[in-house]
């Protein structure tokens, strides 16, 4: 009964039992299994900064699209507010001419006084030697002229081609300074107009003495239809990537400029923007013809306005030089759209980024002949251009700002890339061309 009961020692037995057992153990990834694993990341992660690239694009566009939108209708406020003409200047990019990065307000300038009419002196030129017709006027600084001279009144950009100017003050005619020689003398101070000089039965060779025949006759400028800076504010810029497409928008003719490209066909009336030694300058082919085909055969711009240059090429291209134009839309104080502009009709601006604006294809099928480099494709261009079979090559996104000018409201549209239609002969097939991008914005569509 004493007797001790033994018990076995399981618990040393099981552990006994346990360490008998040989440990396993943990096998690594394969070689295999890693680079699979690496390539699945890398596809996911391709795939996600797609995305992200493509809706900060969006974004940017339809932010770009808001900040138009709110300057014109801000000019319109402030031409009502201050019960005179402003305006915005859309800004031209001069590392891409053709496309618009920046805008700024305008408004009609004023002489020293704050009033809108600039009076004094001038007489009458003789430009062709016929001693009876004037063809130009000259600014007169005689005794008691208070005027400010031309030459002055351009440096301070209160004066520029397209001011009215009535001859003789108050009770003439109203007359427009052409862009012709405008201000190019020596001394700044002989204007061209537009039109032919009434009543003049006297005038004298520019540089002659103030004799009868070089009297001089009083005028007003109106510097109210001179735009420059409205005061207290400053210029804005379009966000990164994001610019106005001069190319694929309905605006002015003389407004759709881009660079001299080599090997380019040019059309009689086509515009180039070219460097002169004074900044940038217009140029408007003369007669249709071919650039050169190397970037050294660019013509060696001048920067007198009205003066030619000839390229190279066959037929060579003759290019007349002209001002940079004023990119301005200006409301009235009644809030419609004023000036050249109006003539357009609706006006249609494309934003756009820079993307597909800048972006280059080298051996591009489409270009006759074959095989050249382009840069940029317009929205309306559904073209394959880098020969892969995909189209079209557009990867970001537009928006359409359309102003009505009689109402001087602006609306934000999306673009129509529809292409069903060939359009030179009308038919029913597509021709790789859309049919109208600006059908949305005609119709009042308005983008999301």
């Amino acid at each position: 009964m004493n007797a001790e009961i033994k018990r076995p020692n399981r618990i040393h037995k099981t552990m006994g039992r346990v360490n008998e057992k040989p440990m396993k153990r943990r096998e690594a990834f394969t070689l295999i299994e890693l680079l699979v694993a690496i390539t699945i990341f890398v596809i996911l992660t391709i795939l996600t900064l797609g995305a992200f690239n493509l809706n900060i694009g969006s974004e940017r566009v339809r932010s770009a699209s808001r900040q138009i939108q709110a300057m014109l209708e801000g000019a319109k406020t402030r031409a009502f507010k201050y019960q005179k003409p402003v305006g915005v200047r859309f800004i031209l990019d001069e590392d891409f001419p053709g496309e618009i990065s920046g805008m700024m307000y305008v408004t009609g300038q004023s002489n020293p006084a704050g009033g809108s009419y600039e009076t004094g002196s001038l007489r009458y030129i003789d430009t062709d030697g016929d001693t009876t017709t004037a063809e130009a006027i000259q600014f007169a600084n005689v005794s008691g002229n208070t005027g400010i001279s031309w030459s002055a009144l351009k440096n301070r950009g209160q004066i520029q081609a397209g001011v009215k100017i009535r001859i003789p003050a108050k009770t003439g005619k109203w007359y427009t300074v052409s862009s012709v020689n405008f201000l190019a003398d020596t001394n700044q101070s002989i204007m061209q107009l537009t039109e032919a000089l009434l009543d003049v039965t006297y005038a004298a060779p520019a540089g002659a003495n103030y004799t009868q025949r070089a009297k001089p006759v009083t005028y007003e400028l109106d510097l109210s239809t001179v735009m420059g800076p409205l005061s207290g504010e400053e210029p804005v810029s379009l966000p990164k990537g994001i610019i106005i497409d001069l190319k694929s928008s309905k605006v002015p003719r003389n407004w759709n400029v881009n660079r001299w490209i080599p090997g380019k066909q040019y059309a009689v009336g086509d515009w180039v923007v070219g460097i002169s030694s004074a900044g940038l300058r217009v140029f408007r082919a003369e007669n249709a013809g071919f650039a050169g085909n190397s970037l050294d055969d660019e013509p060696a711009w001048p920067q007198l306005v009205n003066t030619s240059v000839t390229g190279v090429g066959t037929p060579a291209i003759t290019w007349r030089c002209f001002e940079v134009p004023r990119f301005d839309i200006v409301f009235t104080p009644q809030g419609t759209v004023m000036g050249p502009v109006v003539a357009e009709g609706l006006l249609h601006f494309t934003l756009a980024e820079t993307r597909d604006t800048r972006a280059i294809f080298e051996n591009d099928p489409t270009t006759t002949p074959a095989g050249q480099t382009t840069i940029g494709v317009p929205v309306w261009d559904l073209r394959d251009h880098d020969g892969d079979g995909d189209k079209p090559e557009h990867i970001g996104s537009f928006r359409v700002i359309t102003i009505f000018p009689a109402s001087g409201s602006v609306n934000v549209s999306p673009v129509d890339q529809t292409d069903v239609r060939n359009n030179s002969s009308g038919a029913a097939t597509p021709d790789d061309f859309a049919d109208s991008i600006f059908r949305y914005a005609i119709e009042g569509a308005t983008a999301k």
